[in-house]
């Protein structure tokens, strides 16, 4: 019975810490039905963000998902640095610079906190029989008892937008969130992916 109760207490661990671990998803996506033969390349990736470390890593990772696809991709903060909202002339003059066809922009639309609350609850577990070779005369039970609690997660949604040089237009656009993101190269990873993955799907980047 012992056993029984440190093992359901470990799988209860288990499952609080992965319902606390990053995940994340697309929640959205949209294509031009006229830009359906479009195939970006040369693609200027450009993070926006306050922060310097993130930008350099989630331009990093696109731009290396994106190379393994033979597609030529270049991070946009070894052009014009970390500029937290780089306007219109600096975009243009790192297009110009980098003869980019195509760009793709990402920024964070929300970041909030959401708690759960998760109720108590009594769980009996049946203890040993007691009784002669034929049968049982008593059963006894032990309750195991899972007191309330809440869960804090972090929400954060990005948008991330393809854009086409030539005609400054709206090619392929996606919402996405990831839950709890250390902001770990991981994390990254895992968005982007999904990102790349959609982009493919939609017949964007071949």
């Amino acid at each position: 019975m012992k056993n029984v109760i440190v093992l359901l207490f470990s799988i209860a661990l288990v499952l609080t810490l992965a319902a606390c671990g990053p995940k994340a998803k697309i929640t959205s996506s949209w294509v031009d039905p006229s830009q359906k033969s479009y195939a970006a390349n040369d693609i200027l990736v450009l993070g926006v963000s306050r922060s310097e470390a993130s930008l350099k890593l989630w331009e990093n990772v696109f731009v290396d998902l994106l190379t393994k696809t033979d597609v030529r991709t270049m991070a946009s903060y070894k052009v014009i640095g970390n500029v937290p909202d780089p306007d219109r002339e600096i975009i243009e003059a790192a297009i110009k610079k980098t003869g980019a066809s195509s760009v793709l922009i990402t920024h964070m639309v929300d970041s909030k906190s959401e708690t759960q609350t998760y109720p108590g609850s009594i769980h009996f577990l049946p203890g040993g029989f007691y009784g002669g070779m034929y049968g049982y005369y008593g059963h006894t039970y032990q309750a195991v008892y899972t007191p309330p609690s809440n869960l804090t997660r972090t929400v954060v949604r990005l948008e991330t937008n393809l854009y086409d040089v030539a005609t400054a237009g709206l090619v392929w656009s996606a919402q996405s969130e990831a839950v709890n993101p250390k902001l770990l190269r991981t994390d990254f990873e895992r968005i982007a992916g999904l990102l790349v993955a959609d982009m493919k799907k939609n017949g964007v980047v071949q």
